[in-house]
């Protein structure tokens, strides 16, 4: 008669760990899997209505500025002058900002 402790060797201990565990593994995986594939279909969904989304608001934008181009274009036809001084005053602004700080240095002097 053999003794029972003789009969559990190490590769049968493990079989049987593995025919234990190997079920709960595969449910487990199929559940991340099932998790997966809901969670890309709602990203995917959500991707698409953002996209939408952007869509209509750069048309509107799009249109938005075309308007307001055109009534720029119209005013400063009824009036050039004023248009004109405005474009000046503007890129005189512009150029001052973009010009830089000057590189030379003045010293003043004080009197004696």
């Amino acid at each position: 008669m053999t003794d029972y402790a003789d009969s559990l060797t190490p590769q049968t201990t493990a079989k049987a760990a593995r025919a234990k565990v190997e079920p709960k593994l595969k449910a487990v995986a199929s559940s991340a899997h099932d998790a997966y594939d809901s969670l890309k279909e709602v990203a995917s969904e959500a991707v698409d209505e953002t996209r939408a989304r952007v869509k209509d608001i750069a048309a509107q934008a799009s249109d938005e500025i075309q308007t307001r181009y055109g009534d720029l274009e119209a005013w400063a036809r009824l009036k050039p002058a004023r248009a004109l001084g405005i474009a000046a005053g503007l890129g005189v602004v512009l150029g001052l900002l973009l010009r830089g700080r000057s590189t030379k240095t003045i010293y003043v002097r004080e009197p004696r």
